[in-house]
C-alpha cells in the first residue's frame, strides 16, 4: 500500500487482495495515515486482484469521513472482480468510479 498527500487529498494505491483476514489492517492503515488537512481521497485499485465483500467497509469508512470534510472518494481503476462488487453492493452509486 502506498499513500502520499498532495494539498488536500490523500492518494491511496493498494494491491493484493483485500478480504475478511486483512481488512481490519488495511482500514487502520488507511486511517492512521489521514491528515486533518485531507477533504478527498482518491484509492487506486489498478492492483487489487481480489476483494471480498468485508473490503467494501474500507470504502464506507473513507466515504464517511471525506463526506464529513466535506469531500469526495474517488475509486481509480477497479479490475472486474472489484467493479462487480461495487456495482452489486451499490456503491458505485454513492462514489465516483473512474474505469
Amino acid at each position: 500500500m502506498r499513500i502520499h498527500h498532495e494539498g488536500d487529498t490523500v492518494f491511496i494505491e493498494l494491491e493484493g487482495d483485500i478480504s475478511f483476514n486483512n481488512v481490519q489492517d488495511i482500514r487502520k492503515t488507511i486511517l492512521n495515515n489521514l491528515l486533518e488537512t485531507d477533504r478527498s481521497a482518491v484509492v487506486n485499485l489498478a492492483k487489487v486482484e481480489f476483494m471480498d465483500s468485508s473490503g467494501l467497509s474500507i470504502f464506507i469508512t473513507l466515504l464517511k469521513r471525506v463526506k464529513e470534510r466535506g469531500g469526495d472518494l474517488i475509486l481509480e481503476y477497479p479490475q472486474k472482480i472489484v467493479q462487480r462488487i461495487l456495482s452489486l453492493s451499490r456503491l458505485d452509486e454513492l462514489m465516483e468510479i473512474k474505469m
